[in-house]
């Protein structure tokens, strides 16, 4: 009879999982399976591990160099033990594992084309990743492929902000609006892109000038104010005319801020 019972129970294990963990909410689920494959080891050692990575290009490929710290690869040493100062690096491209680092530098092989965050979180032998107060201990880039310059980012941008009313989703929304007598700017969703457009010339921030980095951060932080405007007109929390007069306040108030801005930059002032 017990045997019986041991083999229904594992019958409904493997057929019926659901039924075994029903008294856990799916949150609880869903962080034990995300332990169970990515087991963690805590460091305890004085000297904490640290890694910090970088992209070098060699003709037309990249090769991926990684600083280590307080750390060192051991591929001899692998399955063998699990301590927190020796062990291999996992690189991820985008949220996918490509492989296990041994050695720096390595060549990749290949890089999707577009944006890209290229990560590597340092792993005990055992295949644990190592974490100080439950954070991993790990680093990440930011890249796009294939490469280019300030330049052509603003004119992605200025393309990407064309399409926030002028692609088929655009023209639809615009119409949309139009019905109810509104215009295609009076909209959050429409504002969302323009601000999503302009944040993707954010990697070549280093590459503006003052003025340029001015103008940049002052157009973002109005399209936020505005795309928190309209969606309050959305939800009917305000009227049109008070969403149009608190708009235009905005809208105007950036030419002030960059007025104000360039004569902060001038030799004179604008005395």
């Amino acid at each position: 009879m017990k045997l019986k019972k041991t083999v229904l129970y594992f019958f409904l294990l493997i057929f019926f999982p659901g039924m075994t963990f029903a008294h856990k909410d799916q949150e609880a689920r869903i962080k034990f399976w995300k332990e169970y494959y990515n087991p963690k080891v805590e460091v305890t050692q004085e000297k904490v591990p640290e890694i910090k990575i970088n992209l070098q290009k060699i003709g037309p490929f990249f090769q991926l160099h990684a600083k280590l710290k307080n750390f060192k690869f051991t591929p001899d040493r692998d399955m063998k033990d699990n301590n927190t100062w020796t062990g291999y690096g996992k690189l991820y491209i985008n949220g996918k594992f490509i492989t296990r680092i041994y050695n720096s530098p390595i060549f990749l092989k290949s890089i999707p084309e577009g944006n890209n965050e290229i990560k590597v979180i340092l792993s005990s032998n055992m295949d644990h990743d190592l974490s100080i107060n439950k954070k991993l201990i790990s680093d990440q880039i930011y890249m796009r492929f294939p490469e280019y310059n300030f330049a052509e980012a603003r004119a992605e941008a200025h393309g990407l902000f064309v399409q926030c009313e002028f692609s088929e989703k655009g023209k639809a929304r615009t119409k949309k609006l139009a019905a109810i007598g509104l215009k295609a700017f009076e909209s959050s969703e429409y504002l969302q892109c323009e601000y999503n457009s302009n944040k993707s010339i954010e990697p070549f921030i280093g590459e503006m000038t003052k003025a340029q980095k001015g103008h940049y951060d002052i157009v973002n932080s109005s399209l936020k104010e505005r795309i928190r405007l309209w969606k309050a007109y959305e939800s009917k929390e305000i009227n049109i005319n008070e969403a149009r007069e608190k708009n235009l306040i905005l809208v105007n108030d950036v030419d002030i801020k960059m007025k104000k801005l360039v004569c902060s930059l001038s030799k004179d002032g604008c005395r």
